[in-house]
């Protein structure tokens, strides 16, 4: 097959979103599908030949967008595009985003009367991401209509899909609840890295280290992350906390740490490529994995400490509780209190966090990338199958045939 991915959020820039586009897009070339993702150029600088595995990538001119830090926008090129999807022989258009490379794959596959597939990954329209937009200060009234207008904007770019997956059931009930049209279906993000083994009982009486991996930004809640492990610290003197990522709150996050004078605990490294994240020992030597976040959908950097045998300690929010069994702890509203409490549990008791990496390891396996491009190579079939009886735009087949 000849698929083309569009999506507004590529490595180098490093999210769960683009992680799990490029993993997916890997595993498919590796398959032998022909894979171009088109995306708005970072002057970052882009990923290597190497580093892209036999992925085809086309960049497309941006700008900054206002609403989000770190994300480019697109500049349309509605017939460049069309012109690279017949001069490919494209079978089938997946656009992994509602923006401007979004609407241009749509578009583009609508003339050329290619099928569509649509990921909803990132409840956008939702209090937490109005907030990092600056857009929650208009009171409760104004809060719940932007909601149901963010809701409205996404159904535009779903419902011109044939198909809509979502990482979680919980995100799939949220779309049809908001009134989507298009036939949905829950398919997970996937992960590559290898299942490990249950960590160490003795090794884990030693080292009392929790670890957070996701953006820096005010959706993820680290503030209370970061008042909930001043409580552990009280409690545990030798614990120990790990921040990795970047964002628009860092400063803010690193003046926090010192203004409670955890600096000598809380360790904030950056941000660390895809690649060296995995390879370094930082989810291998860690004790649990915690996230504050409330709005999360299916987080990668959850799904990969559960392939190292994290423990987990999360919000009872959105997708996540689809993800926590007996492998963590659930908190019900998130509270600073909560997190301190489910993280001092396991900390205090290396049986119980033993049962938990075993059961998250046993988990994990749910979630192999092997898995989830099995997944789509049936449904990007079955549609193509069922495109190819269709009647196409004729002007478009000619023009496909000069091209």
């Amino acid at each position: 097959m000849r698929i083309a991915i569009f999506t507004d959020v590529f490595p180098p820039s490093i999210n769960g979103v683009s992680s799990s586009i490029l993993l997916l897009s890997k595993e498919l070339v590796q398959r032998g599908h022909f894979v171009k993702v088109f995306t708005p150029k970072i002057r970052k600088g882009q990923l290597t030949k190497a580093e892209l595995e036999g992925v085809n990538v086309s960049y497309s001119s941006s700008i900054p967008s206002l609403f989000y830090p770190d994300v480019k926008l697109a500049m349309p090129v509605y017939p460049k595009t069309v012109y690279q999807l017949i001069k490919d022989k494209i079978d089938i258009v997946h656009f992994h985003t509602p923006l401007p490379i979004g609407a241009d794959g749509i578009l583009a596959a609508k003339f050329l009367s290619l099928p569509i597939v649509g990921t909803f990954h990132t409840y956008f329209m939702e209090p937490e991401y109005l907030k990092v937009m600056g857009l929650d200060r208009g009171g409760k009234g104004m809060t719940n209509l932007l909601v149901k207008l963010g809701w409205k904007y996404s159904n535009l770019y779903y419902n011109a899909a044939n198909l809509v997956t979502s990482p979680s059931i919980y995100t799939q009930k949220m779309l049809i609840k908001n009134k989507i049209k298009t036939k949905s279906m829950v398919i997970p993000n996937g992960i590559s890295v290898p299942i490990s083994t249950p960590k160490d009982l003795a090794r884990h009486e030693r080292v009392k280290t929790c670890l957070y991996v996701g953006r820096i930004s005010k959706e993820k809640n680290i503030t209370a992350l970061i008042e909930a492990f001043d409580l552990v610290h009280q409690k545990i003197h030798d614990a120990k906390l790990t921040i990795v990522g970047n964002g628009p709150d860092l400063k803010k996050i690193m003046k926090l740490v010192e203004k409670k004078n955890l600096q000598s605990v809380i360790t904030l490294t950056g941000k660390i490529p895809y690649e060296k994240l995995l390879a370094s020992p930082l989810y291998r030597e860690s004790t649990l994995f915690v996230t504050a976040s409330t709005s999360e959908n299916q987080p990668m950097s959850l799904l990969e400490a559960m392939s190292f045998g994290l423990p987990i300690v999360a919000v009872a929010k959105r997708g996540i509780p689809e993800l926590i069994s007996d492998n963590g702890l659930l908190c019900k509203n998130g509270t600073p209190k909560e997190l301190a409490s489910c993280m001092i549990t396991i900390l205090k008791n290396p049986k119980k966090a033993q049962a938990m990496s075993k059961a998250a390891l046993r988990n994990a396996k749910k979630f192999t990338i092997s898995h989830v491009a099995t997944r789509f190579e049936k449904i990007y079939q079955e549609l193509i199958t069922k495109n190819a009886k269709q009647k196409k735009n004729p002007f478009a087949s000619e023009l496909s045939k000069w091209l």
